[in-house]
């Protein structure tokens, strides 16, 4: 829209992200010739200063515009994380797997050298073994820790350090500034094949769904289970739309002073032979981990899988509940959902899809459609409610 002549209050505010995230560690990271836009790119918009409390930010900037430009110059000296990188990539390919014969110094050598996991499978050029991961373990950040558990596991890392890290997966803490989304530690949980990680993916999904709001009375939890919700979630592919909405469903229904949870799709489909109804009431276990809760949710046949008529769930579901929720890909062949439901109760609807089309029309006090899914997500849901009612915040 602008083009280079950023408006001040934004070239001030991205300005001071720059001071904030611009290191030496987010260098090695960041920037390179396969990014689109370079750290040096984002200097020359916003021409910011070094941050006071960061002397050494000055000639990391410097090196950031020599490094977008070819301009093979030394580091300076006070980029220290730069020059242990250099020496650790000049050391001859043969000699690389023998710094780990130390544990304690491949360990200070790997940190001080600012090497992602990433990194170290390409610079060591050969299997990732259990001593190099636990060299590397203390230094990963936590998404990359969450991300390599089967990797952990594959690799024999003991379970000295797999506690360590199950115990840091499962700090709330660390949870809170990893900002994961649920969907994260359900990939995690099916991709790790050992069971010294499960009770610590079930506590952090536990913290990371702390946003989920406390709903009073009656609430009605739809998952769209038909054949289009098969379709992937997760980038990586471990993930379909409808292993997001159930969760997130279920996640939902444990905030919820009451709630019913209904698994639907349509008449047509069939399973060992007999017909199979177009909808399931998922009956939930008091004190069950919503894990656990998703995982019996497969096993025992409530994905459907045939087409969505998200108006005979709602129809047959609905008993004077003081809202519905509907998590779809709102690929419906029946027309306004909105009509199936009392035009004062609440409908929210979640498109994990973008489909074109909406199953019912939005925008007025009672109807609200939301595009994606987060973990701040339903927060809407009591916000929405209040404003409506006039009720503090607003």
């Amino acid at each position: 829209m602008h083009g280079r002549a950023l408006p001040q209050p934004v070239k001030r505010g991205v300005a001071d992200a720059v001071r904030r995230l611009y290191d030496e560690r987010a260098l090695l990271k960041w920037d390179s010739a396969a990014r689109a836009f370079r750290f040096a790119d984002v200097l020359q918009l916003t021409h910011p200063t070094p941050a006071t409390d960061r002397p050494w930010q000055g000639a990391l900037f410097a090196h950031a515009l020599d490094r977008r430009y070819g301009r093979t110059t030394e580091p300076d000296a006070a980029l220290t994380v730069l020059h242990a990188r250099a020496e650790l990539m000049a050391r001859p390919a043969q000699q690389r797997r023998a710094l780990f014969d130390d544990p304690e110094r491949a360990r200070a050598t790997l940190h001080a050298a600012g090497m992602t996991w990433e990194a170290v499978a390409g610079w060591l050029q050969g299997p990732m073994d259990a001593t190099v991961w636990e060299a590397l373990i203390p230094s990963m950040g936590y998404m990359a820790k969450l991300r390599n558990l089967r990797n952990f596991d594959q690799a024999g890392v003991s379970d000295t350090v797999a506690a360590d890290v199950a115990a840091e997966l499962a700090d709330p803490g660390r949870v809170a500034r990893s900002r994961q989304l649920p969907m994260r530690f359900l990939s995690a949980y099916r991709a790790a094949p050992s069971l010294r990680w499960g009770h610590a993916l079930e506590q952090a999904l536990g913290h990371s769904l702390a946003a989920v709001p406390a709903l009073s009375g009656r609430t009605l939890v739809l998952v769209d289970t038909s054949g289009s919700m098969q379709a992937g979630f997760a980038k990586d592919g471990s993930l379909a739309r409808w292993d997001a909405a159930a969760l997130f469903g279920l996640a939902l229904a444990r905030r919820c002073a009451h709630a019913d949870v209904v698994s639907y799709s349509s008449v047509g489909g069939t399973r060992q032979g007999r017909a199979q109804p177009a909808s399931l009431v998922f009956p939930q276990r008091r004190a069950e981990p919503v894990l656990a809760a998703v995982r019996r949710w497969r096993e025992d046949g409530y994905f459907l899988g045939w087409g969505t008529d998200t108006v005979g769930a709602v129809r047959e579901h609905y008993a004077g509940h003081d809202r519905v929720v509907i998590l779809t890909d709102e690929q419906a062949h029946d027309g306004d959902v909105g009509r199936a439901v009392p035009g004062r109760v609440p409908l929210y609807t979640w498109n994990l899809a973008g489909y074109r089309y909406g199953h019912a029309p939005s925008g007025t006090p009672y109807r609200h459609t939301f595009g994606g899914l987060t973990d701040a997500a339903f927060r809407m849901i009591p916000l929405l409610e209040a404003g409506r009612d006039a009720d503090w915040p607003f």
